[in-house]
């Protein structure tokens, strides 16, 4: 004869633990400062200077600086959510746009750090946060969601699958959190470990490689064509013969400025078919898809327009 337990499932709670995570978010934000600083002083040396190879560079370095800042802070700001949440079914680990989700049924035991070598973690490392994939001995393939400063603050969640290494102050009361929602999981539902992302992270276009290939076609040619503009344009004189085929091959002469637009209708384009491109792939794949690819052609068009219009110049 079977009785019901005495502790109903609906009354186990979520139970939260969140590692310490201020170290992890001021290294990040240190980082993230500190690109952002070089982003701005490139853009204010390359704003308003003569179109030269030494301003396409300064651009460069901006635009890679500024990009690097919102990586940095991202993940900083990953950190700052990092958190560990044992319900009912599943342990949820929260870190930033990023849902792991682990079935409580396939919870197989809990190691403590301190009774295994010190972990190597590939991924994103630096002190007060270790976020990616290890070979731990005794444990096997590992991913890391940590912010551990030595090996005796983690401890690591072993599945019938992969194992997770978190860092968990109270590792007493973590464990007896997972054993209380095992006691009562069904074992025929473990279901099945996976990761969701929330927010920006669920775009499908950061999992699509054929469109990131697109995207990082588009963006080498629009650095080929602009590079191309600002290194040949100090060469130019200060008024040229500006062509026009499709007129009947009217010749005009004007100002050497004008063929600046090249870069800069270059860049304008890739920027709005990125921008606009990532929201249309989450509509329809296939129109997103022509859309980068339609954009890096248009990249090459330009850049075959800026060697014939210098040449003529």
């Amino acid at each position: 004869m079977v009785h019901a337990g005495t502790r109903p499932r609906g009354e186990l709670t979520p139970v939260v633990f969140r590692p310490p995570r201020a170290m992890g978010v001021i290294i990040g934000g240190a980082f993230a400062a500190w690109a952002a600083v070089v982003g701005f002083l490139a853009a204010s040396i390359a704003w308003g200077a003569e179109p030269e190879f030494k301003t396409f560079l300064a651009w460069t370095v901006a635009a890679a600086a500024l990009v690097l800042a919102a990586v940095f802070a991202a993940w900083a700001g990953a950190v700052g959510t990092l958190a560990y949440i044992v319900r009912p079914d599943v342990l949820e680990i929260r870190w930033g746009w990023r849902r792991v989700l682990v079935p409580i049924g396939s919870i197989q035991r809990l190691v403590p750090g301190r009774t295994l070598d010190p972990p190597e973690v590939g991924g994103i490392n630096w002190w007060g946060c270790h976020v990616g994939a290890g070979d731990v001995k005794r444990v096997g393939y590992t991913l890391f969601y940590s912010t551990h400063t030595s090996p005796e603050e983690l401890l690591y969640v072993v599945t019938d699958g992969e194992a997770y290494g978190l860092t968990v102050e109270d590792q007493a009361r973590f464990a007896e959190a997972i054993q209380a929602r095992a006691a009562l999981a069904p074992v025929e539902t473990r279901g099945e470990q996976r990761s969701v992302g929330v927010g920006p992270a669920a775009l499908p276009l950061w999992q699509d490689r054929v469109a990131l290939w697109a995207i990082g076609a588009g963006a080498a040619l629009c650095a080929l064509v602009c590079g191309y503009v600002f290194t040949a344009y100090p060469g130019l004189p200060e008024v040229v013969q500006l062509s026009f085929p499709s007129l009947g091959g009217i010749v005009r002469i004007g100002d050497r400025s004008e063929l600046l637009e090249i870069a800069y209708l270059a860049a304008g384009v890739f920027a709005a078919n990125v921008a606009i491109g990532a929201g249309l792939h989450a509509v329809e794949r296939a129109a997103g898809l022509w859309l980068f690819a339609s954009g890096a052609l248009l990249q090459a068009v330009l850049l075959a327009a800026a060697l014939i219009a210098f040449a003529a110049a």
